[in-house]
């Protein structure tokens, strides 16, 4: 299947007609997102280019949206929602926005949607090798602990999706053998889970812990699934630093991804120049900004 046709089933089945219309004028095959905003244009993201549709929705219309994007059963998504979006099937995912509603200090639920974020699912096979020559020890058939940096927006996550597919799997072209990956993907972004199933391919040896903080994923996947390399995105708090430095402690290699831009972000961060300073990485790698999936420096 084309991109188009894909996006067809997935996405724009839960448009009422006349934005089907609209939208379909659009280069469906490079669509990156689709914000729609109660009264207000439309945009498509295509690259570093919007388009604006004169196409606009009421409080309504967004409502009947987000309902058909869970399959008219708000209920079933609810943890989700409380995250601040859903994963559909493709590996899509919704963002929305809305008044929060908190309880004990938690979020409870999202009510009154006034925009939503629809962020389309992309697999790059193979994007990741220029990095895999550092992050893989062929003589232990292991990988090396490693960060890898970038804005956001430069591709780290696509990235560390092929990662874990590739060293799931194996890569008979230099005689690495297949490893035991635990996945802890607190945002849904990495696997894109939905009711259970990975939405992106990920490997035949990959575990994964969805919609769980990282704090507490972590220690359940050293304790239960026995994984030989933990990997997690966008990492940066103390809970975080902490957990990290229990698993790589606990004899786990870890791939993990943080925003930053050069060696002097990550140090600004307390948390991370903690594990700097511990020795933890063995690689540090930085992607370039201006070309995505391109590698801008290895430390």
């Amino acid at each position: 299947m084309t991109k188009s046709e894909i996006l067809k089933i997935t996405i724009l089945k839960n448009f009422p007609e006349n934005l089907v219309q609209a939208i379909e004028h659009v280069n469906l095959e490079k669509v990156e997102e689709i914000r729609i905003r109660v009264n207000k244009p439309i945009i498509v993201q295509i690259g570093l280019s919007e388009i604006l549709l004169k196409y606009q929705v009421n409080q309504e219309e967004i409502l009947n949206i987000f309902q058909s994007f869970c399959s008219n059963s708000i209920y079933t998504y609810q943890t989700q929602i409380c995250g601040g979006f859903i994963t559909v099937p493709g590996g899509h995912r919704v963002g929305i926005s809305g008044s929060v509603v908190i309880k004990e200090g938690k979020v409870s639920n999202i009510t009154n949607l006034y925009s939503l974020n629809i962020r389309i699912a992309k697999e790059i096979k193979n994007c990741s090798m220029p990095l895999l020559q550092y992050i893989i020890d062929i003589q232990k058939n292991s990988v090396f602990n490693t960060l890898i940096v970038s804005p956001p927006g430069a591709g780290k996550t696509t990235m560390i999706r092929d990662i874990v597919n590739k060293i799931s799997n194996g890569i008979p072209e230099i005689n690495f053998k297949g490893i035991n990956v635990s996945v802890i993907d607190e945002r849904g972004e990495i696997a894109a889970m939905h009711r259970g199933v990975p939405q992106n391919d990920i490997g035949i040896r990959a575990d994964v812990l969805d919609n769980v903080p990282k704090t507490i994923g972590i220690r359940m996947a050293v304790r239960s699934l026995a994984p030989q390399v933990i990997v997690a995105d966008e990492i940066g708090n103390k809970e975080d630093a902490e957990v990290i430095n229990y698993a790589i402690c606990s004899g786990v290699k870890g791939i993990f991804t943080a925003h930053g831009s050069n060696f002097q972000d990550l140090r600004l961060n307390p948390e991370i120049n903690k594990l700097i300073n511990l020795g933890i990485f063995e690689k540090i790698i930085f992607l370039d900004s201006q070309k995505k999936g391109s590698i801008k420096k290895v430390i």
